[in-house]
């Protein structure tokens, strides 16, 4: 599909099979196919910890057990799935992401699995996410040997932090990123859930992200998905023009090599789609055993870390398919479109409810717009290149 682009100048055509831009409406219609690897997966995902030592008053996860039992992997289940993937001929994987609840709560595991993977599985990244609440010898004698790349939980300044996850663990997270930056460790950033209560405090966004700029971090900020109303942010959604605002920012912060800002997730997936060809035939790619296999406590296969323990769900295929709905089949911009399939399922997303109806989708006017702002720069090769080449930077995952 092309679709037209129009400035004072001249008229441009997108082609959103293979992401490119021509003055030429015969540009060709070439489709991107995936080379598939199946010695490579892209992710592999462990639930190490159906345990936490917090009670962040949000959590997706209750709590960190997923409606289970609070329970560590033991060997023996590490063993099985470090064999099934040994088995299956799998020679690389991507990323290894060792999750939780609180991993770090079975360090002696983290570190097991990663040593026992290597011996025979080529692992070229390795990630957790923590509250960054536990930093023992043994943590942080992994995060040197192993140097994964950590995110780590943090809501804001200490009056909104503990309210959402306890009293003491702001100053105890604040502990654990000081100990990174002692070390000039740079492979890490922190996320952090804006909240209907950070409202309440008048804490807005742009004070999160002031406090986070302040810190001097990399950083991200999500609005909160919970089936608690009374955390859900009232108008979840930025403005339209607050969004577009948001992209320009953006575009200059990549080409200013400002690394540690956050971007707009609407740039990050058309420059991904446009520099790497990166094609989404489906909502989540993730959601493909030929790409990424999770593995819940128990050693059980599950489509994603989203569907652990009780919150496993039979209509994944149905919401990760883009031709089932009617408004995203014939979109020109589907193939940079990614929206989490949990959130749909879960009744968190804006753009497509629970029961399968398509509510509304702002996606198409921004990444158009996005396209423009990218038209625009054409006239400066020296902001192009630098947005080309910088944006390498700020891929969070590999």
């Amino acid at each position: 599909m092309l679709k037209t682009f129009y400035t004072d100048s001249n008229t441009y055509y997108f082609n959103s099979e293979n992401f490119t831009i021509s003055t030429s409406n015969n540009n060709s219609e070439t489709r991107v196919e995936k080379e598939l690897d199946k010695s490579t997966l892209k992710k592999v995902v462990i639930n190490i910890s159906n345990s936490c030592n917090l009670s962040c008053a949000y959590c997706y996860a209750d709590g960190g057990n997923y409606g289970m039992t609070n329970q560590l992997m033991d060997h023996p289940t590490a063993d099985k799935i470090i064999e099934q993937l040994v088995s299956g001929d799998v020679k690389r994987i991507n990323r290894l992401i060792l999750f939780g609840g609180e991993p770090f709560l079975n360090i002696d595991l983290f570190v097991y699995i990663i040593e026992q993977l290597s011996q025979n599985i080529e692992v070229s990244k390795i990630e957790t996410v923590t509250n960054g609440t536990v930093l023992n010898k043994k943590v942080k004698s992994m995060i040197e040997k192993y140097q994964p790349f950590l995110i780590v939980s943090l809501d804001g300044p200490q009056e909104i932090h503990d309210q959402l996850r306890g009293k003491g663990s702001h100053r105890r997270t604040v502990k654990f990123i000081d100990y990174l930056k002692s070390i000039n460790y740079e492979t890490f950033e922190v996320a952090s859930t804006y909240t209907r209560k950070h409202q309440k405090l008048n804490l807005s966004k742009e004070d999160i992200y002031k406090y986070f700029t302040d810190m001097s971090i990399r950083f991200n900020i999500n609005n909160v998905f919970s089936k608690n109303k009374i955390l859900v942010v009232k108008e979840m959604e930025m403005s339209k023009e607050k969004r577009k605002e948001f992209i320009v920012q953006s575009i200059n912060d990549i080409i200013e090599a400002n690394v540690k800002n956050y971007i707009s997730p609407i740039v990050y997936d058309v420059l991904l789609s446009m520099i790497y060809k990166s094609k989404t035939e489906s909502f989540c790619d993730d959601i493909d055993p030929e790409n990424t296999v999770t593995f819940d406590v128990d050693g059980t296969p599950k489509s994603c870390f989203r569907f652990w323990g009780t919150h496993n769900s039979d209509k994944v295929s149905l919401f990760n398919n883009k031709d089932n709905f009617e408004k995203c089949k014939n979109c020109w911009c589907k193939g940079m479109c990614m929206e989490c399939v949990a959130n749909m399922i879960d009744g968190y997303s804006p753009i497509i409810s629970e029961d399968g109806q398509f509510l509304k989708c702002q996606k198409q006017d921004l990444m158009e717009y996005c396209v423009y702002q990218i038209i625009a720069l054409s006239s400066d090769k020296v902001k192009l290149s630098k947005l080309v080449n910088n944006f390498e930077r700020f891929i969070r995952y590999a």
